[in-house]
């Protein structure tokens, strides 16, 4: 696969997040690397998560509309790989790191709250710290079984997915209609 082709999110694309619940870590990779370690991943079929998020800008006098794809998370890529096999991924110079993931069960539905919000199309912003509240799952709307805390921010109501592992948090607009239950 060459870098010029489209890096999926997830590797294998239809296999589920909940599928590796167990054998998830987080790669740190060095700036600008995620997606060639993606690919990397893809030749030794490694099963991967790598939040990409699109954004959309004017440019040149607000006539053009500029699409980009960029990880959500920069320097950071999640697999799934027992620890035996780490062995395969220390022949890349790219690899800062590889980090644990202590509690499977909660990192797994951060990604998958983190996916609802990268499905729902919207331009999303990232937050470099952990957004404090209290936790509500969404019932209704793009955002239907995401986790985080609602935000209020410039008269707009945002959803907050928090992302332990990364000290990272994202944010989503939130539709005022949309159902909402406390954790």
């Amino acid at each position: 696969m060459a870098l010029t082709d489209v890096i999926p999110a997830r590797y294998p694309q239809e296999r589920p997040i909940e599928d590796d619940l167990g054998s998830w870590w987080v790669m740190h990779v060095k700036p600008n690397c995620e997606k060639q370690m993606a690919t990397y991943l893809i030749n030794r079929e490694i099963s991967f998560y790598l939040p990409i998020s699109r954004k959309t800008s004017r440019v040149g006098g607000l006539k053009r509309i500029r699409v980009t794809e960029a990880p959500l998370f920069s320097g950071y890529i999640c697999f799934a790989l027992d620890k035996e096999r780490h062995n395969l991924l220390y022949d890349t110079k790219k690899l800062v790191r590889i980090l644990k993931v202590d509690d499977q069960e909660r990192f797994v539905q951060e990604l998958k709250s983190v996916a609802k919000a990268i499905e729902s199309g919207q331009d999303l912003t990232v937050e470099n710290r952990l957004i404090p509240g209290r936790r509500v799952l969404i019932l209704s709307g793009p955002l239907e079984g995401a986790e985080g805390v609602v935000v209020h921010r410039h008269k707009l109501s945002k959803l907050a997915v928090s992302v332990k592992m990364f000290n990272q948090s994202v944010l989503a607009k939130l539709d005022p209609d949309t159902a909402l239950e406390i954790l």
